[in-house]
């Protein structure tokens, strides 16, 4: 498996939100492993579980056009520490014990001769065994950044904003973004239509009163614009604020634009709240 960048790793872990240890919730079927657990113990069949599975997680990152195979997703999580399991641990301790410990000739084995070993001890795939750690190393500072690489950098750019004004910081993006395309989602067989947007000029009187902090030589309205054509009606900058506040209750994670419940505007604050990062 290459090696993703730190940012990605940590870009993955934190759209996950969950997390898994199967000490404290064991989903695993009664038969599996080497001990038989009888339903109940901690978890029973039909009750939701406390962690996200790696498929729903999987679905999750499809919808937003991220496509990694289960086996991937969870070694990701490993690296993240926000995946363990009784197999993922021991497998562990044997990689450890088999490259720091000298062999009888005074060397170690390499990662190719321990994943082997392993692999021949514990009868199973060099590919699970592969999974089940953590990446050795991660890739920094990659160049042509990739959509992957795009993400994460979005990313990063939303956390460092946690603790400044989340309105204004997107408002400052919405303005440092003017004049892009952006295609709306589109329904069923309806491809989704593309537009651009400018932004208000700033005004003393007349228009929308936004009673929030603005941005120095512009306004707080935005203005739809599809075939050249500007739309009647302007976005407010509170309308913007409202969607904020939707996403922000649903943690990200929202749907559809018919999530947001703005009408008129959803459809076009969607994929511009995606863009920015704000929407997962």
């Amino acid at each position: 498996m290459t090696n993703p960048s730190q940012d990605y790793v940590d870009y993955i872990c934190s759209l996950y939100g969950s997390y898994y240890d199967d000490r404290i919730e064991n989903t695993a079927p009664p038969a599996a492993g080497e001990q038989m657990r009888i339903h109940g113990d901690d978890w029973a069949p039909g009750v939701p579980a406390n962690h996200k599975s790696l498929k729903s997680f999987q679905r999750e990152l499809e919808q937003q056009g991220i496509k990694l195979s289960t086996s991937k997703i969870k070694k990701i999580l490993i690296s993240g520490g926000l995946w363990t399991t009784e197999t993922t641990r021991s497998i562990q301790a044997l990689f450890n014990f088999y490259t720091s410990v000298a062999k009888s000739d005074g060397a170690c084995l390499t990662y190719a001769e321990a994943i082997k070993r392993i692999s021949d001890e514990l009868q199973i795939s060099k590919v699970s065994v592969s999974v089940s750690l953590p990446y050795s190393s991660v890739v920094y500072n990659l160049p042509a950044p990739s959509a992957n690489a795009k993400r994460c950098r979005r990313w990063k750019e939303r956390k460092a904003a946690r603790n400044e004004d989340w309105s204004l910081w997107l408002w400052q993006k919405i303005i440092e973004h003017e004049g892009e395309t952006f295609t709306t989602s589109g329904r069923g067989a309806r491809p989704g239509v593309s537009f651009t947007y400018s932004i208000s000029h700033p005004s003393t009187a007349g228009g929308r009163h936004y009673a929030g902090e603005s941005v120095e030589g512009y306004g707080n309205e935005l203005w739809i614009i599809k075939n050249g054509q500007r739309a009647e009606k302007s976005i407010s900058r509170s309308t913007v604020d409202l969607a904020l506040k939707k996403v922000q209750e649903m943690n990200g994670a929202v749907k559809g634009p018919k999530a947001l419940g703005i009408p008129g505007a959803a459809s076009y604050l969607y994929p511009m709240l995606i863009q920015f990062g704000v929407i997962k």
